[in-house]
């Protein structure tokens, strides 16, 4: 009995990613009045979507592990949902790939996700982030690959998180998935990060 449960569950979940692998959501234009909120002057994959073949992918990080997902835009009308959060480090991809607080499994995991982005808090640059414990080991791909340290940052008087009142609907897929035929992945090169993001 346990077999045919968890058998039904991996095709539940093939169902659902396959479905959502071939959907086609382009952002709203009423939406797009929140995507000068994810980053600051620098143009974010959320608004790079349409027109692409297939789905738009990216990679992104969580709890120090590289994890993909679908970029299904901005949600109109909608300024929190849910517990999942997801932090731009210094904008949208401005520097690093995003990262994210829960994945499928975890009770907080949700396709939804609240915006949060990360910048140096002021007096305090990269130089003074780097010689602490919260820095990723993945440095210079990645400044923070965990959630756990970003507040850690936080609480230590390192970074400063604004919440724009930004939801996006990203499902996360695995990387056989991200980089299925059709599909288009965001490229995973970042420019240096820069003394103050």
């Amino acid at each position: 009995m346990l077999q045919i449960k968890t058998w039904t569950g991996i095709m539940l979940m093939a169902i659902l990613v396959a479905t959502a692998c071939n959907e086609s959501d382009p952002i709203n234009p009423a939406a797009q009045q929140n995507q000068a909120r994810l980053s600051s002057g620098t143009p974010d994959a959320f608004a790079r979507m349409g027109g692409e073949k297939g789905v738009l992918t990216a990679n992104g990080w969580y709890e120090e592990e590289e994890i993909y997902y679908i970029l299904h835009g901005v949600e109109e009308g909608v300024t929190e949902r849910g517990k999942n959060q997801l932090y731009l480090i210094g904008g949208d991809r401005s520097y690093q790939a995003n990262v994210a607080l829960f994945i499928p499994g975890e009770p907080g995991y949700s396709v939804h996700w609240n915006v949060n982005v990360v910048h140096t808090a002021p007096g305090k640059t990269l130089a003074d982030i780097l010689g602490t414990i919260y820095v990723s080991t993945h440095y210079p791909e990645a400044l923070f690959d965990d959630v756990e340290d970003i507040l850690g940052a936080q609480t230590a008087g390192l970074i400063t998180i604004d919440h724009p009142g930004v939801v996006v609907n990203c499902p996360i897929i695995s990387e056989r998935g991200a980089e299925a035929p059709g599909n288009t992945e965001l490229s995973e090169d970042f420019p240096p990060f820069p003394d103050t993001f």
